[in-house]
């Protein structure tokens, strides 16, 4: 009986060790690329070290002033509002060529990277050492790639052949199919959906008590920009966390929840301002229209880096295993103790009747 056991254990261990040794070949085989990219940017990172270190020896004293976490937190905050003020006046001038900044005339158009500056300035220096937020500087940084890609994606005209793209096309079409009837199911008056192929939009016919008669949903609001936003700060992030990244379905299935998850926060903003519109009337909806999108992009990108991507880290799953073995173990323990337990009170039971 004891040699069938051990032979199970024998077999058992072999085919664990057989599984662990396809895993091993499998993730070799996927780091073949990245260790190059991970050798070049050591490199480049130990170059660029070894010509800062005399300079930040230097300016030691200043350095350490400038760590000081109240100092930190109050410069910070002050060019985090900066860069509120900024895009606030950004967006009330919006079609004006110039706008008053600090009793100052300021071309509008250089209100975003102004603002763009401060807050990579203020990320950099709110984590610089820090315990607390250090863990928030690369969705910071993350956030302020995001805006600077809006920016030339916007005012550089290559959302044009964005829009030409049949992605764009479809997205178009499924939106102007999924947002109104969600508006119908949610009690709307929504009094016809019309599809212009030649034109590439749909129109959304709203009734009473609507302020608004209907809408157009164009390629513009197909979520093409966020999805190029996305895939494109994606790949960053995989480069960024590529040693940890377990490269199978795990990071397949990541990928998916990404693209899905972004283009919801789409339906989700045309949703917000399709509703705006109907109850607050055209200055509202404009208003949040503007905003909205951005604004949205912007929560789910930390969200994505902080909770979902870690989902295919190789230590995670390795935790979460781990952790699934230990609380099985912990429950046969307790079992067995209650088992013993059971068993220790029936017999003093029956010695109890014996005697």
């Amino acid at each position: 009986m004891s040699d069938l056991v051990d032979g199970e254990e024998k077999e058992t261990t072999q085919k664990s060790l057989t599984s662990t040794n396809d895993e091993i070949t499998q993730d070799e085989k996927s780091q073949n690329f990245f260790n190059r990219l991970n050798l070049r940017y050591s490199n480049f990172k130990q170059r660029t070290s070894n010509k800062l270190d005399p300079i930040a020896e230097k300016f030691s004293p200043l350095t350490s002033f400038l760590k000081k976490r109240y100092l930190r937190y109050a410069i910070s905050s002050i060019l985090v509002a900066f860069v509120i003020y900024f895009y606030v006046m950004y967006e009330i001038s919006r079609g004006a060529e110039t706008v008053k900044i600090l009793f100052r005339d300021t071309n509008t158009n250089h209100l975003v990277p102004l603002g763009l500056v401060l807050a990579f300035i203020a990320v950099l220096y709110v984590t610089w050492d820090d315990n607390i937020f250090k863990k928030y500087r690369k969705p910071g940084l993350y956030v302020v790639l995001l805006t600077t890609i809006f920016y030339v994606l916007i005012f550089s005209g290559i959302d044009t052949y964005l829009f030409e793209l049949s992605i764009a096309k479809w997205l178009t079409r499924l939106t102007g199919l999924i947002v109104p009837y969600t508006l119908r199911f949610f009690g709307l008056n929504v009094t016809s959906i019309e599809w212009n192929e030649a034109r590439i939009n749909t129109f959304i016919g709203l009734g009473e008590p609507s302020k608004t008669p209907g809408l157009l949903i164009d390629p513009r609001c197909s979520g093409i920009h966020s999805m190029t936003i996305f895939i494109f700060i994606f790949l960053l992030m995989l480069f960024e966390a590529r040693k940890k990244i377990h490269w199978n379905h795990k990071a397949v299935g990541v990928t998916i929840i990404g693209i899905l998850g972004t283009y919801l926060m789409n339906f989700l903003r045309i949703t917000i301002v399709m509703l705006t519109f109907y109850y607050g009337g055209t200055n509202l909806g404009e208003s949040v229209h503007n905003v909205l999108g951005y604004v949205l992009l912007v929560i789910w990108l930390p969200i994505f880096w902080l909770f979902i991507l870690p989902l295919a880290e190789k230590g995670r799953i390795f935790r979460k295993k781990k952790a699934k073995e230990m609380e099985a173990s912990r429950d046969d323990i307790t079992k067995i103790g209650e088992s013993e337990e059971k068993a220790q009170s029936e017999n003093s039971e029956k010695d109890h009747l014996s005697n």
